[in-house]
């Protein structure tokens, strides 16, 4: 006679035998996981050597995108130098009194394309329009008013750095080519906030043909230690006792803004500031079937999973990605990112500043205190010029 015996989750799953041998309950094993809520973070919920693993599978791919991109940051980074703005554009003669000036059409241009662009994008009265699909009727038309004028009153007034940071992020377009805007839910503010993400701070893969539909993408953001304690208060980040960081690297791009903002490299890191990266993944998780996409936040040092968030509606049967970053092309191309100026009139802009230092020099070697002594006039003897050549600005040629 065999005895039915009902398991409940409180049941538990291994029964010693009195042979010695074990009796494992799968079924009821499976009953006894902790469960989560859709919005939980499941890096409290996930073992901790499969968000080790995960952690370190993505901190290794993220390196080697880095890797295949670093000539678009360098593009980038030159298209800020060429403007000339913290310190002469590079090229040019290299002699004593040499002009250094910077022809200004870069700059010029990447201040015009902003200044157009916003008033299109963001008018006084704020950007929101509505349209009524179907059949227009009082109730909804006077619903879709309301819709409209409660956004506008959240871009033009509640989120106080959206016009700032869209400027930014235009002012900066035509110089990357592409850029990126961040909406997300502040904790702290308790309301939608923005931020700029600069081209050389956002991951994409090699292989990526389009922005919406890789496999991974990441940010790369550079966090202080109140800011990490302040997402950890929070309950967003999981509480870890993370090592020590040294001062984060920076991309060439942010390298050349350093000097045009004024400020200076330091080894000091007085704020705790630690490389975090956080991107949308799709992985296969939680027994899943299937691949789904998860936000998830790495800390770079300690390879750590901060948080690791199912980024898909609830009752969505698709599981289609929340999106939560904006992309902005200048001029689409063939892959993920778009072409800039500096990509069409680089050479032109260089033309220009080469064309003008030219101009400069010679009208500075034409009116100086020098002169050319050529060996052999006179018979094949050398002339004597008496100079101070202490004042001149031009260096002296021997032929």
């Amino acid at each position: 006679m065999t005895d039915i015996v009902e398991f409940t989750p409180e049941s538990p799953s291994e029964i010693d035998n009195n042979d010695g041998t074990m009796t494992v309950f799968l079924d009821s094993a499976k009953k006894n996981k902790k469960q989560s809520k859709h919005g939980d973070n499941l890096a409290d919920v996930l073992d901790d050597s499969e968000l080790a693993a995960l952690g370190m599978k993505y901190i290794d791919l993220i390196e080697r995108d880095i890797e295949a991109r670093e000539s678009r940051d360098k593009q980038y980074a030159l298209g800020i130098k060429r403007t000339g703005i913290a310190e002469p554009a590079p090229g040019g003669a290299t002699f004593e009194g040499a002009s250094r000036v910077t022809h200004p059409a870069l700059a010029e241009s990447y201040i015009d394309f902003s200044a157009s662009s916003i008033k299109e994008l963001f008018p006084p009265n704020g950007p929101v329009r509505s349209k009524i699909e179907g059949k227009v009727t009082h109730d909804k038309l006077d619903r879709a008013k309301r819709k409209a004028a409660f956004m506008n009153w959240q871009l033009t007034s509640e989120i106080r750095g959206y016009r700032g940071e869209l400027e930014r992020l235009l002012t900066q377009l035509p110089a990357g080519g592409t850029q990126f805007l961040k909406v997300f839910w502040s904790e702290d503010k308790m309301r939608i906030d923005v931020e700029f993400v600069p081209i050389d701070d956002f991951i994409l893969p090699y292989n990526a043909k389009n922005f919406y539909d890789c496999q991974r993408k990441f940010q790369r953001m550079t966090v202080s230690r109140y800011e990490y304690l302040r997402n950890v208060k929070s309950g967003l980040w999981k509480d870890f006792e993370l090592p020590s960081s040294v001062m984060p690297m920076l991309t060439q791009a942010a390298t050349a803004n350093q000097k045009i903002e004024g400020k200076s490299e330091t080894s000091f890191n007085d704020d705790g500031d630690r490389l975090i990266f956080e991107g949308c993944i799709w992985e296969q998780l939680e027994d899943d079937d299937r691949q789904k996409p998860y936000m998830v936040t790495i800390d770079k040092d300690s390879e750590r999973i901060l948080s690791l968030y199912r980024n898909w509606d609830e009752d969505d049967e698709k599981f289609q990605e929340l999106e939560y970053i904006v992309d902005f092309n200048f001029i689409p191309w063939r892959g993920a990112y778009g072409i800039g100026i500096p990509h069409l009139a680089g050479g032109l802009a260089d033309a220009m500043t080469g064309a003008l230092r030219a101009l400069l020099d010679s009208a500075l070697i034409a009116n100086s205190q020098a002169a050319v002594r050529l060996k052999g006039v006179g018979g094949g003897a050398n002339n004597t010029i008496d100079a101070d050549w202490s004042d001149c600005a031009a260096d002296v040629a021997v032929v």
